[in-house]
C-alpha cells in the first residue's frame, strides 16, 4: 500500500481495509426506519442505546451505527448502519445479540406501522 493510500484511512474507516476515509463500492449502507407506539417509546429507546453498545463493542466491520430520530415524523426513528462489506453485514446478522434484538422488537405492541428497510449501494467513491 503507498503512502497516500495509507493517508486515506483515517477516521472510522481505519481498520476497515479500505483505502478510502469515506468507503468504496464494497460499504453495504442500511437505513431503517421505525415508527413506535408513543407508550413504547423510551422502552425501544432504551433497548437500541444497549444493543448499539453491543454493536459497536463486538463488531470491527460495522463502521456506523446510530440511531437517529426523523425531524418531522412524531415517533419515528431511523437506524443509519454502515458495513466494511457484505460479510461485515452478514456478521452483524448473525451476532448472538442480534437474535435476542429481534424476537424483541417483534412485539406488535412496539410499532404504530411495520418498519421500512432501504438498502443502497454506494456509487462515489468507488
Amino acid at each position: 500500500m503507498s503512502t497516500e493510500e495509507n493517508k486515506a484511512k483515517e477516521g472510522y474507516m481505519a481498520e476497515s481495509g479500505s483505502t478510502n476515509a469515506h468507503g468504496n463500492a464494497d460499504v453495504v449502507t442500511a437505513l431503517v426506519t421505525m415508527t413506535l407506539n408513543p407508550e413504547h417509546e423510551q422502552e425501544f429507546l432504551d433497548f437500541a442505546a444497549s444493543f448499539a453498545t453491543k454493536v459497536h463493542a463486538n463488531e470491527p466491520g460495522t463502521l456506523l451505527y446510530v440511531l437517529t430520530k426523523h425531524p418531522t415524523e412524531p415517533h419515528t426513528y431511523l437506524w443509519v448502519e454502515r458495513y466494511r462489506d457484505q460479510a461485515a453485514s452478514k456478521a452483524h446478522s448473525e451476532a448472538p445479540y442480534f437474535s435476542e434484538a429481534i424476537r424483541r422488537m417483534q412485539d406488535p405492541a412496539w410499532w404504530a406501522k411495520p418498519g421500512e428497510v432501504l438498502l443502497l449501494t454506494q456509487v462515489v467513491p468507488q
